[in-house]
């Protein structure tokens, strides 16, 4: 399929800043719209010759998640879908697993009929340096992209608070148009901006995410099968643990831990004999432990230090630079448990293609429209990964310390455990609902603001009492310390 090209009636020369998920989402899709790109990669790294030799060799310093679980949600492809379906036959050709909504109805959901709009309803999973690798492919390759890699940016060259270009850390300075900044959460932006002296700063809220994210990875052995995620699921909350499998690429599949902040002992997880033991006591995950299914391709891979942050960049209005626009984890971070960061910086890209297009060199219109974009399309998201997050550290501190829980909160999580979810499965409509704002498809206020939501959840939590308990997903957490300790007994 060829690739949406749609010129715009101004092309400008743009600067980007850091080449992962973000800089090349916005590279690719505003290079497509005719303008001129140049990347600026810190990274000096050769591209592997193939998908999986980048997830054994590539060196991606810039990106500590790399070898951390990703799934590419419905948002995402549909923004790929319309502006750069070849980017989706590449990840098909690399073996990526594309999830459709019949694919995953729960088997408790009687009524299996396609629904309008089902058509959206994909999410493609893949490791996270598949997608990489793809997208760097699909990107050098393309016309109006200059890729430079090596090259670390150190600054900004404006007049004023009105930005012209970048300086490098050799000292050199390069001019452009527009400096798009997409490096990261660790991105040294903020400093960049304050060094301009203007009278309007950068806002920042941050908060903890209040987990530890530890993945393994492993690859089916010759004529076996991923797992049916309907049959059994895919993961579960212990309370004291949440645990998931995620299906990858060329037969890989990885399973992932979130382990709460406040408890260290389980932080043993990241020895590979107690990870192995501890994974076969879940029973969602007994399909993807079986004897002879997979080989470990990793060791425990750990991700630490995580929050949700968002930065604004117009304040009361006013811009605090003009020709600057920040986006992805250097503009807002949630919680990777949640899956959303790829989306993400899909949305800020289309965003900024559609900034570009309506206001052309209007550089204080561009800093706006970006703005309203960010407050629109992902403040929301934002705010439930941190209420969310809030309310899962709340219950695991009361836990391990052997507090009162707090009863609003309790009230709340019982009716979203016992009526909203148990109702996606065996409602065909709410699951659809509960996929799509999952999937950042719909702002994700609007999946309790729908009636027909809310009723079948307020049903299925007054019959709550009714229904057998559910399956034991696995041992309590004393039980599993001493699972994990008889496997890897320290000091051994």
């Amino acid at each position: 399929m060829s690739p949406h090209r749609d010129p715009v009636a101004v092309p400008q020369d743009i600067a980007v800043v850091g080449g992962g998920i973000a800089g090349m989402l916005a590279a690719l899709l505003l290079a497509r719209d005719g303008h001129r790109i140049t990347v600026f990669e810190r990274d000096d790294t050769d591209l592997p010759e193939t998908a999986d030799e980048a997830f054994e060799q590539w060196d991606r310093r810039g990106a500590p998640h790399a070898r951390q679980s990703h799934a590419l949600l419905a948002r995402l492809r549909r923004i790929l879908k319309d502006r750069a379906p070849d980017v989706l036959e590449m990840l098909a050709e690399q073996g990526a697993t594309e999830l459709t909504v019949e694919r995953i109805l729960p088997p408790g959901i009687e009524d299996r009929a396609p629904r309008p709009g089902d058509e959206e309803l994909v999410l493609w999973c893949c490791r996270r340096l598949t997608i990489e690798w793809v997208l760097r492919r699909v990107v050098t390759a393309e016309p109006g992209v200059m890729w430079r890699r090596g090259v670390a940016v150190d600054g900004l060259v404006a007049d004023g608070t009105d930005v012209r270009g970048i300086r490098l850390a050799d000292g050199s300075e390069v001019l452009a148009d527009l400096v798009v900044v997409g490096g990261g959460r660790n991105s040294p932006v903020m400093d960049w901006i304050a060094a301009l002296g203007g009278k309007v700063q950068p806002t920042e809220e941050e908060s903890e995410a209040g987990i530890i994210y530890l993945s393994r990875f492993y690859r089916l052995r010759d004529g076996h099968e991923l797992p049916v995620l309907t049959e059994r699921g895919a993961g579960g909350d212990l309370g004291y643990l949440g645990f998931a499998g995620f299906y990858g690429d060329n037969g890989t599949f990885s399973i992932t831990f979130g382990v709460p902040t406040v408890d260290r002992e389980l932080l043993a997880l990241r020895d590979v004999d107690a990870w192995e033991a501890a994974v076969r006591t879940l029973s969602p995950l007994e399909p993807w432990t079986a004897d002879g299914l997979a080989d470990p391709i990793t060791d425990v891979e750990a991700m630490a230090r995580l929050t949700n942050r968002i930065r604004r960049f117009v304040v009361d209005g006013e811009p605090v630079a003009t020709g600057l626009v920040v986006i992805g984890d250097a503009a807002l971070t949630t919680n990777p448990w949640y899956g959303k960061g790829c989306s993400q910086a899909g949305i800020a890209a289309e965003a900024l293609s559609a900034a570009l297009r309506e206001h052309g060199r209007d550089r204080v219109g561009v800093a706006l429209a970006m703005d309203e974009s960010m407050r629109r399309d992902l403040e929301p998201h934002y705010v439930v990964s941190c209420l969310q997050d809030a309310d899962r550290i709340k219950l695991h501190t009361s836990s391990h310390e052997g507090s009162e829980p707090d009863p609003v909160a309790a009230a709340t999580r019982d009716f979203i455990i016992n009526g909203l979810l148990e109702a996606t499965r065996v409602d065909a409509d709410v699951f659809r609902a509960f996929f799509r704002s999952f999937n950042m498809l719909d702002d994700p206020t609007a999946l309790l603001a729908d009636p027909q939501v809310l009723a079948a959840a307020g049903a299925a939590h007054a019959a709550k009492d009714q229904r057998p308990p559910q399956p034991k997903l696995g041992p309590a957490r004393e039980e599993l310390l001493s699972v994990m300790a008889s496997a890897a007994p320290l000091g051994r």
